[in-house]
Order: C-alpha cells, then sequence, then structure tokens
C-alpha cells in the first residue's frame, strides 16, 4: 500500500482553478467586449488564485509537442552523455541536476532539467554536444517554442496590466512590456520509489514577473496553495498554466501575490513540464507602481536592481522577497505563506527546507 504524501493535495479544488479560453483574442478582428471581459477574468485569477489554466493560447500544438520529443530525447540519453552539455558558470543554457538543498535533504530531490535562455538559447550548440550529427530538429523545435513562449508572456503581461485596479498607467509597466528576457527550463521527474519522501521541487515562489507551464497531458505533479492547502493542477495537452511571481508582486504593491508552489514525483510515470520564465529588464530598478502607493498603503518593497535582486535570491531563493520588504511592511505579513497547514505539522511554506538551495 503507498504511504501518504505528507500535505496531500485537495482534489475538490482542482476543478475550480480558473481556466482562460484566449480564442477570441485569436480573431483579426477582436470583439473589444470579449477582450474586456478576458481581462477581468484574468485579474480575478491573479487575485484569488495567483495562478490561472490558459487555452487557445496561440501557441499551436504542433509546437508544444515538437519540442517535448525533443527534450524527451535528452533524458533518454546515457547520463555520461546529458552532462557533455553541462550547464556553465554564468550560462543560462545547460543540462543539470534539479535544485540542491542542504546537505540534509539532497537525497530527496528527484528531478533534473535541461534550459534555454531567450533570446540567446544556444539549443544548437547543445544539440552538438549530445548528437553527432548535431539533430538540426533540437535547435529548431526548442527555438520556436521558446520564441512562442516569449511573445505568449508579453500578451500576458498586458492583459495582467491592462486589468489591475486603480487603472495603472502603462507608463511605470512598459519596460516590462517590451524588454523582458526569458529562461526556458525543461524539467524531468522520473519515477519515484518513495513518492511520499521524495520531492520534484520544493515550495517555492518564482524570482521572476510570471511563469508559463506547460505540464502534459497525463501525468499529475504540480501542486499550488489555494487557502492554506495544496492544490493539484490537472494535466491538459491543450492548456499551459500561468503562474503570478514575484516581480509582479513587488511592481504592483501586493495587489497580486506570488503564487507558492512545488511539484511532486510519481510512483509510476516519468514526467516531464515544459516552464517559460519571463524576466524584468536587467537595468531598471523594480519598484512599485506610483498607482498602487499612497500615504495609507507606502511601498511594501524597498526599489531595486536586477543584480541586487540576485544577490538576496542566494540567501532567500525559495521565496525570494525575503529581505527586500520596506520597514513599513509589518512583520507578520512578510512572508504570507509561513502558516499551519492546518494539520498540525510543519509551515506549508518549505516542509522545513529554507536552507541553501543550489540549481545545478
Amino acid at each position: 500500500m503507498e504511504a501518504k504524501r505528507l500535505y496531500q493535495p485537495q482534489q475538490n479544488l482542482s476543478d475550480r482553478i480558473p481556466v482562460i479560453d484566449l480564442a477570441a483574442l485569436q480573431d483579426s478582428h477582436v470583439d473589444e467586449s470579449e477582450r474586456k471581459r478576458i481581462i477581468v477574468d484574468i485579474a480575478n485569477a491573479c487575485k484569488n488564485w495567483g495562478a490561472f489554466q490558459l487555452v487557445n493560447h496561440g501557441i499551436h500544438q504542433d509546437v508544444i509537442e515538437n519540442a517535448r520529443e525533443q527534450a524527451r530525447q535528452v533524458f533518454e540519453l546515457p547520463s555520461e552523455t546529458r552532462w557533455k552539455a553541462k550547464r556553465e558558470q554564468g550560462s543560462l543554457s545547460g543540462y543539470g541536476n534539479g535544485p540542491v538543498i542542504g546537505d540534509a535533504v539532497d537525497d530527496k530531490i528527484v528531478s533534473e532539467a535541461i534550459t534555454f535562455g531567450y533570446p540567446q538559447s544556444e539549443a544548437a550548440v547543445i544539440a552538438s554536444k549530445l548528437w553527432p550529427n548535431g539533430n538540426p530538429g533540437f535547435g529548431l523545435s526548442i527555438d520556436r517554442y521558446n520564441a512562442d513562449s516569449h511573445k505568449l508572456a508579453l500578451t500576458i503581461m498586458r492583459l495582467i496590466v491592462e486589468g489591475l485596479q486603480p487603472r495603472a498607467s502603462l507608463a511605470h509597466f512598459q519596460p516590462y512590456l517590451t524588454e523582458q528576457f526569458g529562461l526556458l527550463r525543461i524539467n524531468h521527474y522520473p519515477v519515484s520509489n518513495h513518492p511520499a519522501r521524495d520531492i520534484g521541487l520544493p515550495p517555492h515562489i518564482d524570482d521572476t514577473l510570471l511563469t508559463i507551464v506547460h505540464q502534459g497531458s497525463d501525468v499529475e505533479g504540480l501542486e499550488l496553495i489555494k487557502d492554506g492547502e495544496w492544490v493539484s493542477v490537472p494535466p491538459r495537452r491543450d492548456a499551459l498554466i500561468v503562474i503570478v511571481a514575484a516581480v509582479c508582486q513587488v511592481i504592483t504593491n501586493d495587489t497580486y501575490k506570488a503564487c507558492l508552489h512545488r511539484a511532486v514525483p510519481n510512483r509510476n510515470k516519468t514526467r516531464l513540464s515544459m516552464v517559460y520564465s519571463a524576466y524584468p529588464p536587467v537595468k531598471i530598478t523594480i519598484t512599485a507602481a506610483p498607482e498602487f502607493v499612497s500615504h495609507t498603503h507606502p511601498p511594501l518593497y524597498k526599489p531595486f536592481t536586477w543584480s541586487e535582486y540576485l544577490r538576496g535570491k542566494v540567501r532567500h531563493i525559495l521565496h525570494p522577497l525575503d529581505g527586500l520588504q520596506s520597514e513599513k511592511k509589518d512583520a507578520d505579513t512578510q512572508n504570507p505563506y509561513a502558516k499551519s497547514s492546518g494539520k498540525g505539522s510543519e509551515p506549508l511554506q518549505d516542509r522545513g527546507m529554507r536552507s541553501e538551495i543550489r540549481s545545478y
């Protein structure tokens, strides 16, 4: 009999995760009332869940499946071959293990990943290290999905900004709508013999503007927090999951909260997820938009540059906003996820895993 995982997900909430249909935006003549409805639906999803499923999103299914198939071939290669494409220090692209969190729990992490920057993905270079013939289809498929994900991230971010209340000026958000860079991370989770113990990815919030995930069609694994409970996100072949991340929380001054989530391994099937992370421009100062700051609602985070953010992330990688709060932010709200699961156990935020974490 299979042991129960800590913090079993609440399946009764899974079918309530918002599903946003962007079909109306794919038409050459967009109905303005439909566009406004989509914007309102996204705003409500961001406020109430910090995440939503997206269908008819504009990325062709063949593009998704081709990228998944090419990535799957990487993880079928012998280990010594995969490591020929090891991600080097200072590079966004390459192969590596999943995150490593302190010596005490290293053996619980059961994931590996290959990453590609955007716009410089180095997919063709990586392919040349993995296959004697360079596997031309690999670079073409990965780069196409990477580019389409970048385009979609810009669209989603604009819809998010347009749905903010009070109505926000585009001036503050313009750099985030035009100058993003990205990272495509393809995670592979082998079958776990100890699903009650093992960790795919630990509970965390993303350090990005937003994250776009394709988790496949038949293997669950992505879980997020809703009302203090873990909720499993149903896998859908035709859907992408959008997750609000830390930088979006800062620039909206907590109007939208970053979504705490995790990945869990499966006892019977391997799982592959494609995760596109949209990052803010490197050279700007990240701060709350003026519309969300007032005498009664001061900025909750100190202004910071990307380099300052990265330095803080090293110390607080599971919760990258820790250490960036302004003095006016009440201590009790600094980490809204640090609360009991209601099970009389450890805090939900990390199951005691807030020690050092390194991505390899």
